[in-house]
């Protein structure tokens, strides 16, 4: 009788055990487990788009984060987190930029630099050295010296900044596979991540991701999981002139939310100027 309640006693340890292991095991499946991420784009002076942060505004979001114990990421560290299925410790931040333009360097790397802030940089190839109206991007040597500084992180946002999901199969296989090369030519480090051009994707683009080498990818809104792991599609919260508005209202709510995800988090801030 005693060796037939111990071996029921070992049963139930070993089905909590699994249990447990499964449940941790799931645990990158919940939008939940990740911590805030911010999507910025081009910090200036005086934003001309709504996607825009002003100077003024990015330091005070910065300093914002410093006061209240946030602790920013680097890639490697978000990563070493995922592949260990750990939880984030409270209080961490992922901030990341889009595109790569000049105001990055001119002004949100010093200020970053200045609260000691980590930093993911997704970059195109087809921008470097190149300009849009307003919008000049960085040059190659502006790149590689933010490759060099080790507070930031350089990786990949594909070749021509196509959207994933209009594309062939073989262009998509292009867009990831030469730009996570191209990008590791750049930095002499692995480029285990990738940010989805606008944001978009589906379930071919997801598994290509994956086919291609890259560890996590990280949309905008959430567009759903499409059979794949929460980890290739991570939302973003949509930083843009908005999110600056009185004293940083939106910002602060939205780092508060993340987890809960309000889709006005996700809004498009491309286009005219807030009023």
């Amino acid at each position: 009788m005693r060796k037939c309640i111990v071996v029921l006693l070992l049963l139930l340890l070993l089905l909590l055990t699994a249990s447990s292991a499964w449940a941790n095991g799931n645990a990158v499946q919940e939008r939940a487990y990740f911590p805030p991420v911010l999507m910025y784009h081009d910090i200036k002076v005086k934003p001309i788009n709504g996607f825009d942060v002003s100077v003024e505004d990015f330091q005070a979001q910065l300093a914002w984060l410093a006061q209240e114990g946030y602790r920013s990421l680097s890639m490697d560290e978000f990563l070493q987190y995922v592949d260990a299925k750990r939880p984030f410790p409270e209080k961490t931040v992922l901030i990341t930029f889009d595109d790569g333009y000049e105001g990055v360097y001119q002004y949100a790397a010093p200020a970053l630099a200045k609260h000691k802030m980590k930093a993911t940089f997704f970059i195109f190839k087809k921008g470097l050295n190149s300009a849009l109206t307003g919008y000049p991007y960085l040059t190659d040597n502006q790149l590689r010296e933010l490759a060099a500084n080790p507070l930031f992180s350089i990786q990949s946002h594909t070749m021509t900044h196509a959207d994933l999901s209009a594309i062939s199969k073989q262009e998509l296989q292009y867009e990831l596979k030469a730009s996570k090369q191209f990008i590791e030519s750049v930095t002499n480090k692995p480029c285990h991540t990738i940010a989805f051009p606008f944001g978009h994707y589906n379930g071919e683009v997801l598994q290509t991701v994956k086919e291609a080498g890259y560890d996590v990818a990280f949309s905008v809104s959430d567009l759903g999981l499409l059979g794949q792991e929460a980890k290739y599609s991570i939302p973003r919260i949509y930083m843009g002139v908005a999110l600056g508005k009185n004293k940083q209202e939106l910002f602060k709510k939205y780092l508060h939310t993340y987890k809960s995800m309000p889709p006005e988090a996700f809004k498009e801030q491309f286009g005219d100027l807030p009023q």
